[in-house]
């Protein structure tokens, strides 16, 4: 804490020790009980290489040895679970200068992942009845303005380009577009509620020192999608939004979670947020209403909502209990009027719908940085890039082998040989580094007798088993799509 306040240097003594700081520390040093020095470094004062070298000291302190312990250790497993160290190592994405900061290359094993998370969000919004759109990259100035994004949202956006006296901007979010699509054709009160869904790729210019791995990027894919919906039609579909986040949440084993509610603040009216303080008043109302019949642990937040409603911020925690944003859910009551979007009522009189913005897997990136952490690199098999990998003792194997990989491969299941002139221990630690789920050692018995011995990632060995019923297991176990059993 600083030491100067109002031109003053301020100071604070606790016992022999004194501080140039504000104070105070702690009520009573007797609370240290457990000190933990974590980090050195030097720095010169004021910051000038011609001043003394200064020591800066980081430490923790725990009130016993236990809670240090369990928090040193929690440390250490944190550093082996950095989705970007995870990320390089398994083959999951890279970023290149000549690219561009923020911007990742989803190598095939990344975009294995990606396809497969995709494919669950559509099966899913398929049953919810969604109907899917593609929208371009780019869109004009005029969109934007009448959106109300910029200027609200324009410090966040890649500066335009400019053809043929028009402005072009790279699209920072996909809600525009949607609208737009909405409004392509007439729509009657049967028609709604109308739900529209993209994994739509926007641009956002997030600044260089908030990048970070793919938790902050500057190119994302989006699980978006837009409810237009009449106020009597709202309660439903934003407990069916709800409903399928917690749908999400146990096909990932996330156990902790809590909706964080995004309120305006009153004074910010016409600046921060749209000046309809009635309307504003209304939607949190109904936003908590749900929330609360539904039993959905929420907390509520001051000043955090969306220009033109309140939203909701879904929070998850990793199995070390990391905290994540995950992804929004957000009330709109302004950009149907701005895009004079309507319906024909019950009455025959055109009436302006509510929307819900909504993107429960949120970005690709980040969600992806999350479950790198969340099963350090040890996706369950569904999500696997490499589902079995089948580990011949020698080249006199490799028929059987080949017709084991033929065998899966027509069941649907990603499968790889290790042919490499290489001893059965190397491959079988070569495989665990790489995280797949299973291993298929092939010998003289195997052959012999029909049958795989197989291996589980981070288990061993699960003896050998009949061929047909172990491919008839993972098959299962993929279409299922069943967390881990750690």
């Amino acid at each position: 804490m600083s030491g100067l306040e109002d031109g003053k240097i301020t100071f604070y003594t606790q016992g022999a020790f004194t501080d140039l700081c504000r104070g105070p520390h702690i009520p009573n040093t007797g609370a240290i009980k457990a000190i933990k020095i974590t980090n050195i470094a030097g720095a010169f004062w004021k910051g000038d290489e011609k001043n003394k070298m200064l020591t800066r000291v980081y430490g923790i302190t725990f009130p016993n040895q236990k809670e240090l312990d369990e928090y040193l250790l929690l440390l250490e497993e944190a550093k082996k679970r950095d989705h970007r160290k995870l990320g390089k190592e398994l083959g999951i994405y890279t970023m290149d200068d000549d690219v561009g900061p923020g911007l990742p290359l989803w190598m095939p094993n990344g975009t294995i992942i990606i396809e497969e998370l995709e494919g669950l969000a559509k099966e899913t919004e398929e049953a919810a009845g969604y109907k899917r759109v593609v929208t371009p990259h780019i869109a004009k100035e005029s969109m934007y303005i009448k959106s109300g994004h910029l200027p609200y949202y324009e410090d966040s956006m890649f500066p335009p380009m400019e053809l043929d006296g028009t402005k072009y901007y790279l699209k920072a979010m996909n809600c525009p577009h949607h609208h737009k699509i909405f409004d392509a054709e007439p729509k009657s009160y049967k028609d709604m509620p109308m739900r529209l869904a993209e994994y739509g790729t926007c641009y956002r210019y997030e600044q260089s020192g908030e990048l970070f791995g793919l938790m902050r990027v500057r190119c994302l894919h989006m699980n978006d999608a837009h409810i237009y919906c009449t106020k009597e039609q709202f309660a439903q579909e934003f407990r069916a939004v709800n409903e399928m986040y917690l749908k999400y949440f146990k096909i990932f084993g996330i156990e902790k979670y809590v909706m964080r509610l995004s309120l305006h603040d009153p004074k910010k009216l016409g600046q921060k947020y749209i000046n309809e303080p009635e309307l504003w008043l209304e939607t949190e109302a109904m936003v908590r209403a749900v929330l609360i019949e539904t039993g959905t642990p929420f907390v509520e937040v001051q000043d955090e909502g969306a220009f033109y409603g309140p939203k909701i911020d879904v929070q998850i925690w990793s199995i070390i209990g990391r905290e994540f944003t995950l992804a929004t859910n957000q009330v709109d009551f302004a950009q149907g009027k701005r895009f004079n979007l309507n319906f024909t009522n019950k009455d025959n009189e055109p009436e302006t719908p509510l929307i819900i913005h909504r993107a429960p897997l949120g970005t690709h990136e980040r969600f992806i940085g999350f479950l790198l952490e969340h099963y350090a690199g040890k996706f369950p098999v569904w999500l696997a890039p490499l589902q079995v990998k089948i580990l011949p003792i020698s080249d006199k194997f490799m028929p059987y082998a080949e017709t084991v990989l033929a065998e899966f491969k027509k069941a649907g299941v990603r499968v790889a040989i290790d042919d490499r002139n290489e001893k059965i221990g190397k491959k079988i630690r070569d495989t665990e580094i790489m995280k797949v789920p299973y291993m298929l050692v092939i010998g003289e018995k195997e052959v012999a007798e029909n049958k795989l011995s197989v291996r589980r990632q981070g288990k061993g060995d699960m003896g050998m088993l009949d061929k047909s019923a172990f491919l008839a297991q993972v098959v299962d176990e993929i279409a299922q799509r069943l967390a881990p059993a750690e």
